[in-house]
């Protein structure tokens, strides 16, 4: 009898190997999957690429414009404060009226627009977003953003795609 239980086990166990051990079914590749990545990895690269031009250009830009003192934001624009206002810090949430002038870094004026917003609402591109944290209303500030803190890859109708750009954010009272 214990025989026969030794042999149940020893085939029970026999079982349970052959099913646990299976390898693991092969991944199904499609055709040209490839290239797919390949084409994932050019873009990745031309973006890096743009994003250093992008920023030697913003610097050499803010190194010629002497007028203005510019620092340099963690998400890579520079900013400059050339109306100081003690009016109240702006809170996020609340609504604004921006006075908005973008131009190339050329000195083209590409826009020059009024719009009613709200802070942090993120409607618009990551240097302004970030600028009217630090602004109260009356303000004005120089923004010089890069690309990939502007209008991105993609642009809009009137900025062209990869674009580095001047933009004059006023908040209005």
């Amino acid at each position: 009898m214990a025989q026969e239980a030794f042999a149940k086990i020893l085939i029970i166990f026999g079982v349970v190997l052959l099913v646990g051990c299976k390898p693991a079914p092969q991944q199904v590749r499609h055709l040209g999957e490839e290239k797919v990545d390949s084409l994932m990895l050019m873009q990745m690269e031309f973006n890096n690429q743009m994003t250093a031009a992008a920023d030697r250009q913003c610097l050499e830009f803010v190194q010629k414009d002497s007028a203005i003192a510019y620092a340099q934001d963690e998400y890579g624009y520079w900013y400059a404060k050339s109306i100081a206002s003690i009016g109240d810090s702006l809170k996020a949430g609340q609504n604004v009226m921006l006075h908005l002038e973008v131009s190339e870094l050329n000195g083209d004026l590409l826009a020059d627009v009024k719009r009613q917003t709200k802070v942090d609402s993120g409607d618009l591109p990551l240097a302004i977003n970030q600028v009217l944290k630090m602004m109260r209303e009356g303000e004005q500030m120089v923004v010089v953003a890069p690309w990939y803190t502007a209008y991105g890859v993609e642009g809009t109708e009137l900025v062209k795609p990869y674009a580095n750009l001047k933009i004059v954010v006023n908040v209005e009272r």
